[in-house]
C-alpha cells in the first residue's frame, strides 16, 4: 500500500468513503462532516489542483487525505505555534471503517508529514470535532499540539485546531 495521488477519475471512489466514514462517525456521535462537505465538486477541485491523495489496497480505496496551502479564514484566530514560516494545512484525512485501526491512518499521516518535509513546510496544522476524543488523543500522541477552537458556520460543535512542527 503506498499512497497516490489522486485523479478527477478517483473521486467517485473518494466519496463513497466518504460516505462510509460519514455514516461512522454520526453513529458514534461524532459531526466531522455531513452530506453538504466534503462535497463532489470540492473534491473535483482538489484532485485538479493535486491536493488530494488515496490509498489503496488490491485496487480499492481504502484511505483519502488532503493537503492544502489555502487556509479557512476561522484559522485566522487560532494561537499557531509557527505564525511565520510556511505551513501545511491536513483538510481531510478518512479511512474506511473496516481497515480503521489498521495503520492505514498512521500511513497517511506519515505521507503528510514526509510531503511537508520534503517541501520545506515547517508545520502542519489541523482541525478535529470536539467530540472525536480518540482522533484527538491519536493527534496529540504523535506530537500535534493543541492550539485553539474554531466554529465552522453550519457545525454545532466547535472543532480543536491542532499543529505538529515538523
Amino acid at each position: 500500500m503506498r499512497v497516490l495521488k489522486a485523479t478527477t477519475d478517483n473521486v467517485l471512489e473518494v466519496m463513497y468513503l466518504l460516505q462510509h466514514c460519514i455514516e461512522d462517525f454520526n453513529n458514534n456521535s461524532v459531526y466531522q462532516w455531513n452530506i453538504a462537505y466534503p462535497d463532489y465538486y470540492r473534491l473535483i477541485t482538489e484532485a485538479e489542483k493535486g491536493s488530494l491523495y488515496i490509498i489503496k489496497h488490491k485496487g480499492v480505496c481504502i484511505g483519502t487525505i488532503t493537503l492544502s496551502e489555502e487556509q479557512d479564514s476561522v484559522f485566522e484566530s487560532v494561537s499557531w505555534k509557527n505564525n511565520t514560516d510556511k505551513f501545511i494545512i491536513i483538510k481531510r484525512i478518512a479511512v474506511f471503517p473496516s481497515w480503521q485501526k489498521m495503520g492505514v491512518g498512521k500511513k497517511l499521516i506519515q505521507f503528510a508529514e514526509e510531503f511537508a518535509k520534503d517541501n520545506n513546510y515547517k508545520s502542519i496544522r489541523l482541525d478535529v470535532a470536539s467530540s472525536s476524543e480518540s482522533l484527538i488523543k491519536l493527534y496529540q500522541s504523535i506530537g500535534y499540539i493543541y492550539t485553539g477552537d474554531i466554529h465552522y458556520p453550519k457545525q454545532k460543535e466547535p472543532f480543536k485546531c491542532l499543529e505538529k512542527i515538523v
